[in-house]
């Protein structure tokens, strides 16, 4: 990521969007938690893991949504969304608040018409299927797609040399065919909310590499924690949400697994 002093400047923009989006959200009724390596931080930390450069929250469908509606009918020249029913080159199922006139460039940044800024990362809690293998049928099928609509956008070197070979295949085929990322936008959009309206007691997170479901009552209600300056919401059922993910989260990761991003360019602007 850099030295110990970009580090924390990135952690201190970083803050400051997340107590912005702190704002929009409380002002709105709008429920989200910090979630994942944020969660961990806020519980083990007080506030940031020392080595992490990201902020994470989650929000159920229905309270990212209503975000997103704030958002459109309050134009905001601070900030803009990223969601791939703005741009379906913006290829990520989940959103992201990013602070206009800033620059993070990760491997495929060269390969989208978007520039992304520093930034928070919107991840989103979906109804599922209460039938145990319908539920695990329908996770995979979105899993599968997601990391199509990826391969659709880019080109890979950032793999081994045969998986690189194959995963550009890929890419070369479905341009070919003609499916393009406005199919695999249109399709998974509708696929992840195909369980919106129902009343079923299972949810997860359907960019979750790992795959894991989780129950509505591990969230809710959120609780309150201190994260940094700020006051803030974690899930209810710390060990619910975390342990599925990350075995042991209150024990340090080795040293040669305590990393951050690896960027192209980072650009602060004025902040």
């Amino acid at each position: 990521m850099g030295d110990g002093d970009n580090l924390q400047h990135i952690k201190d923009v970083e803050l400051m969007i997340l107590s912005d989006f702190s704002k929009i959200c409380d002002e709105n009724d709008i429920e989200y938690y910090l979630i994942y390596g944020t969660q961990i931080g806020a519980i083990r930390h007080q506030g940031f893991i020392p080595w992490d450069d990201d902020v994470d929250v989650l929000l159920f469908r229905k309270d990212y949504e209503k975000f997103l509606n704030v958002m459109e009918d309050n134009p905001n020249e601070k900030y803009t969304i990223f969601d791939s029913r703005y741009n379906s080159e913006y290829f990520f199922q989940f959103g992201r608040m990013s602070l206009n006139d800033t620059y993070w460039a990760e491997y495929w940044d060269e390969q989208v018409s978007f520039k992304l800024g520093i930034h928070i990362d919107l991840f989103i809690l979906d109804n599922l299927p209460d039938n145990k293998f319908k539920r695990k049928l329908f996770i995979q099928r979105c899993y599968y797609l997601a990391r199509l609509y990826s391969i659709s956008v880019l080109k890979f070197d950032n793999y081994s040399k045969g998986m690189n070979f194959i995963l550009n295949c890929a890419h070369n085929l479905l341009n070919l065919i003609n499916i393009t990322p406005g199919y695999f936008q249109k399709k998974l959009s509708r696929l992840f909310r195909k369980y919106e309206s129902s009343s079923g007691e299972y949810v997860t997170d359907l960019t979750l590499m790992e795959r894991v479901t989780f129950k509505k009552d591990d969230y809710k209600p959120p609780k309150k924690i201190k994260f940094e300056n700020l006051n803030s919401y974690i899930p209810n059922n710390d060990f619910n949400t975390l342990n599925p993910i990350y075995g042991d989260y209150m024990q340090l990761p080795p040293e040669e697994e305590r990393v951050a991003h690896v960027l192209n360019e980072i650009d602060f602007g004025e902040y």
